[in-house]
């Protein structure tokens, strides 16, 4: 007997992907499975008088896709912040901007993204002046596009506490003026963060990616309803874009908790895999958070079971860890996040677990270091049954020669490389170096699994990136 379609779209150009059958007119779905594709007239004998009909009208009709790497509550919260990101010059920064802080005379701090390193020309930086020249007496903040670096105004770093500065971790920076008050530049996370902290909803959205931790104090029950509204909003967003699966690259366990939420009231449209942002503090027993979080999480809606880790920054802010010194910035390599013994150690005891590790590096430096760690796993005496892929994204160049690193991997071991833009202060051989052409094809030459994955990272890349 046929069984019943509770969704059958009829009258489309279906790509099924599949090289035997790889157009047909109609597709049947039960219980979010599908059941056939075919010709018109065959899916109709899945019909029956409940099914729901769609006419795709002549429309092409293609599987889901699935976004490698997206940050989902940060993403969510933008949608109606203002975006900087095709603005250029001052005086059209300044109009933005103050027509955003009328249309918001309540907020606490006004945040703008997608303010490009260079929105103010390639000879001027954006600094608190500048921002005070703008909005001198609300605390504001624009954040670059690849949201490493924040540029606040005067009373926004008063607010707080970071006018005269701080001691940060390795790979963080509040940069300081001859004055010795900060300038407004604010390099990585723990030099932002609370600045972010200012904003209405406390940073509840970044907290997954600027540290591992949960909201302190507890989130109120209209806290918990906003946070999911903000959620439900992405998760429509990413619907309307063709998206139907996503990684998310930062996470915690406060995002699990709105997202089974969601999932309970019938609201989680797409499928989404969250995972522990590791930050520091003793190994052992974050790696068992990490792994109970997969525990506690693990439908096929909605998982865990993945470490992410940032090595490095960003080649703009001269955050990135680099083999060689900046063409700009002469005796600069960059600082790594962790160094090579605490990273290999994550490594081991996530693999121990049989947790998946996702890296943030962008210099090749940053590359090799993870690499590294990777290679750390296969050396290991006893390693875990499960045949996993370690996956490392955004990555943008390797060290000249690979193979110390590559050399090290066997052949169980995987990496899923994601693709980002390779603009650099390098300098023009970084294009030589482009982690893409060469590690790919150098693993892939001694058996390993080396597979490019093109990705958003949505908002890092804003909405431009999901539309094309």
């Amino acid at each position: 007997m046929t069984a019943s379609a509770d969704l059958i779209i009829t009258n489309g150009r279906v790509l099924s992907m599949n090289p035997d059958q790889p157009e047909a007119e109609a597709i049947a779905i039960a219980g979010g499975r599908i059941l056939a594709v075919g010709s018109r007239n065959a899916i109709a004998a899945y019909r029956n008088s409940a099914t729901h009909m769609i006419d795709a009208g002549g429309a092409t009709v293609t599987p889901g896709m699935n976004e490698s790497h997206i940050h989902l509550f940060g993403g969510s919260s933008e949608l109606d912040q203002l975006s900087l990101f095709s603005v250029k010059g001052y005086e059209a920064m300044r109009a933005a901007v103050l027509a955003y802080a009328a249309s918001r005379p309540t907020d606490p701090l006004l945040l703008a993204n997608g303010c490009d390193y260079t929105i103010l020309g390639a000879d001027r930086g954006v600094d608190r002046q500048v921002l005070d020249s703008i909005l001198p007496d609300t605390p504001l903040a624009v954040m670059s596009p690849d949201h490493h670096t924040i540029w606040a105004n005067t009373i926004a770093l008063t607010k707080a506490g970071i006018l005269e500065g701080r001691t940060l971790p390795p790979g963080n920076e509040i940069v300081m003026g001859e004055d010795g008050l900060a300038t407004g530049e604010l390099r990585e996370h723990y030099a932002f963060d609370d600045v972010i902290a200012l904003v209405a909803h406390g940073g509840r959205d970044l907290l997954g990616l600027s540290t591992d931790g949960e909201p302190d104090p507890e989130p109120s029950a209209a806290e918990r309803a906003y946070d999911q509204a903000l959620l439900k909003r992405g998760l429509r967003h990413l619907a309307a874009h063709g998206i139907t699966s996503f990684q998310n690259m930062d996470g915690n366990r406060y995002q699990l908790e709105l997202l089974s939420g969601i999932q309970a009231e019938g609201g989680l449209i797409c499928r989404g895999r969250i995972p522990f942002h590791y930050t520091g503090g003793d190994i052992v027993s974050q790696m068992d958070k990490a792994a109970q979080m997969r525990a506690d999480f693990n439908g096929e809606w909605l998982n865990s079971g993945t470490v992410k880790m940032f090595m490095d920054g960003v080649l703009d802010s001269h955050t990135a860890v680099m083999c060689d010194d900046y063409a700009d910035r002469p005796g600069w390599k960059g600082e790594p996040r962790f160094d090579q013994a605490i990273f290999d150690r994550v490594c081991i005891e996530a693999d121990k677990r049989g947790l998946q590790i996702a890296v943030h590096a962008i210099g090749d430096g940053a590359v090799a270091n993870v690499i590294d760690g990777y290679a750390a796993v296969s050396r290991r005496a006893t390693p875990s049954a499960e045949d996993k892929s370690p996956t490392q994204r955004e990555s943008q160049s390797t060290r000249p020669n690979p193979e110390p690193g590559f050399g090290k991997l066997d052949q169980r071991e995987g990496l899923v490389i994601g693709l980002v833009d390779t603009k650099s202060q390098r300098g023009p051989d970084v294009f030589v170096h482009c982690l893409i052409w060469k590690a790919c094809l150098y693993g892939r030459g001694r058996g390993l699994s080396a597979h490019p994955a093109s990705a958003s990272a949505w908002p890092l890349q804003a909405r431009r990136t999901i539309d094309s």
